[in-house]
């Protein structure tokens, strides 16, 4: 059975980030963002409708899709959904591997062979690597070409690859 993030789980969601990311760039009131705050229940609500996402990877590229795409706040969209979409795999006990850069962006590079803009940082785990290259990818996926309904399937299948 599927666990959901709830309303409830968005505060220290929001805290998170803050923390996190405010010392590094502009980190929005997520919550102060009325209309964005409202398309984000949207979408976690919308996330529980089986039909269209029948199981937790489903669920999981939907979420990460959704809301870096959506753009629904001023900022920080991208890393919203990594840690929305991250949290909401934890609390289903799904966890990214712990697997080697160089392996992430193998597979990175199979699912997605239009993108070539690798980059790392000295501070990224492997982890971190690859969420943010995912991340810019589906951010990125109108300038690539890349399909919307054909982006869900790489997604879940970088999240069947990648998950443990």
């Amino acid at each position: 059975m599927t666990t959901y993030l709830e309303k409830g789980h968005l505060p220290p969601l929001f805290a998170y980030l803050e923390k996190r990311y405010a010392r590094v760039e502009e980190v929005p009131d997520y919550r102060g963002e009325a209309i964005g705050y409202e398309k984000l229940l949207g979408v976690l609500e919308r996330v529980r409708m089986d039909t269209y996402y029948p199981d937790l990877l489903d669920k999981a590229a939907y979420l990460l899709i959704a809301i870096n795409k959506g753009h629904f706040f001023s900022n920080g969209n991208k890393r919203l959904a990594l840690v929305t979409t991250t949290v909401f795999l934890d609390i289903n006990e799904r966890r990214l591997r712990e697997s080697s850069k160089k392996d992430y962006k193998l597979l990175l590079g199979q699912l997605f062979p239009e993108y070539q803009e690798w980059s790392d940082f000295a501070e990224f785990t492997s982890t971190d690597f690859a969420t943010y290259h995912l991340s810019i990818v589906i951010a990125e996926s109108g300038a690539l070409n890349i399909e919307y309904d054909d982006l869900k399937v790489r997604v879940r299948r970088f999240f069947a690859e990648a998950t443990e």
